[in-house]
């Protein structure tokens, strides 16, 4: 299980858009499992902070999707450190 999510962070940082989207649908299966808040916090940082207006957006929707929509009160810094 960390071996998966340490390529899906390595894709989710990769520097172009199609990995980093490729990335995010692979995301989607692991966000539910307990061990996977790594994902859930990069996956919060790349909606606010990824050049790619694609890319953003489809973080936002797969917080959507698993129920806890990001929240834009503060800045991500102030969240998790």
């Amino acid at each position: 299980m960390q071996t998966t999510i340490q390529s899906i962070l390595r894709k989710l940082s990769d520097k172009s858009v199609m990995k980093r989207r490729e990335a995010l649908r692979e995301l989607n299966d692991y966000l539910h499992h307990p061990e996977a808040y790594l994902l859930r916090i990069a996956l919060h940082y790349v909606a606010e902070h990824d050049p790619a207006h694609t890319i953003r957006n489809l973080a936002r929707q797969a917080f959507y999707k698993i129920g806890n929509p990001p929240s834009y009160e503060g800045s991500w810094e102030k969240t998790y450190l």
